[in-house]
């Protein structure tokens, strides 16, 4: 891995690569905006297209299409900021897509994809408080 990270989140993809998204770097004291892929079958890592916003403490969801939604998080290392943004990566071109907004901004939560392919995100911080609120 190119980019020391913790906080961050690991997708396998229909490829059967794994993408690595956002966390926090404690050499650079920041969120990482960085993506990078591993491939088991040759056992290397390589950059993909970088996310529109350094985020830790996200949500990285597998969609139906092959697509990943990322969601949430935070920042920076406090705890009472959250992000509400959300932003789609494509394996095809490897680029990230920003989609809109979260209702609210959350970090820790949680992010489950549904059958019929919607993504009910739920749970998490805001300004240092636990929220008991879901969204789809």
């Amino acid at each position: 891995m190119a980019t020391a990270r913790g906080n961050h989140t690991a997708t396998l993809l229909l490829n059967r690569k794994v993408l690595v998204t956002g966390g926090y770097n404690r050499n650079t004291a920041s969120a990482v905006s960085a993506a990078e892929l591993y491939d088991p079958a040759t056992g290397t890592w390589t950059s993909t297209g970088s996310m529109a916003s350094a985020r830790l403490n996200h949500t990285s969801t597998l969609l139906l299409s092959g697509k990943v939604l990322v969601t949430g998080g935070a920042p920076d290392n406090a705890q009472y900021s959250s992000l509400s943004s959300a932003e789609v990566y494509d394996p095809a071109t490897g680029t990230w897509t920003a989609i809109g907004s979260l209702a609210v901004a959350r970090q820790f939560q949680t992010a489950t994809l549904l059958p019929d392919g919607r993504v009910l995100v739920a749970g998490g911080a805001n300004a240092g408080y636990f929220t008991s609120s879901a969204e789809l």
